[in-house]
C-alpha cells in the first residue's frame, strides 16, 4: 500500500472510532436519562410510556416546543397545574439535555416507546 493510500486509511479509521465512541457516549447519556425519568417517576403522572395519563404526553410536549421551552417546563413545573419544579434537583438538572434528547428521539420516532436504553 503506497503512503498516500496508508493516509487515507489511518484517518478514515480514526474517524471511525471517534463516531463510535461518540454514539456510545449518546447511548450512555440517554440511558442515564432514561434511569432519571424512571426515578423521578414521571410515569406516574405522564403515563408508562409518557404518552399521557393524569398529565399530558411528554412525547408530544417534545414534539411542540423548542428545547429551551421544553427544558423550561420541566425544571420549572407549573405547581398550580400538579407539575412539580424539578430546579435544584440534580438527578434531573445534571440529566436535562439528554432528558430532552429522549424525548426529542421518541417524539421524532427515533427512539420507540418500548425501548429500554441501556439495555439494546
Amino acid at each position: 500500500m503506497n503512503t498516500r493510500a496508508s493516509i487515507v486509511t489511518c484517518i478514515l479509521g480514526v474517524s471511525l472510532a471517534a463516531d463510535a465512541g461518540a454514539q456510545t457516549q449518546t447511548q450512555t447519556q440517554t440511558a442515564d436519562a432514561w434511569r432519571a425519568l424512571r426515578i423521578a417517576d414521571c410515569a406516574r403522572c405522564h403515563g408508562k410510556d409518557y404518552e399521557g395519563l393524569a398529565a399530558p404526553s411528554i412525547v408530544g410536549f417534545a414534539r411542540t416546543q423548542s428545547r429551551e421551552r421544553f427544558i423550561a417546563a420541566i425544571l420549572d413545573g407549573n405547581p398550580p397545574m400538579g407539575m412539580p419544579a424539578y430546579r435544584g434537583n440534580a438527578l434531573i438538572e445534571n440529566h436535562i439535555d439528554a432528558i430532552y434528547r429522549y424525548f426529542a428521539g421518541r417524539a421524532d420516532g427515533s427512539i420507540a416507546a418500548s425501548a429500554t436504553p441501556g439495555r439494546e
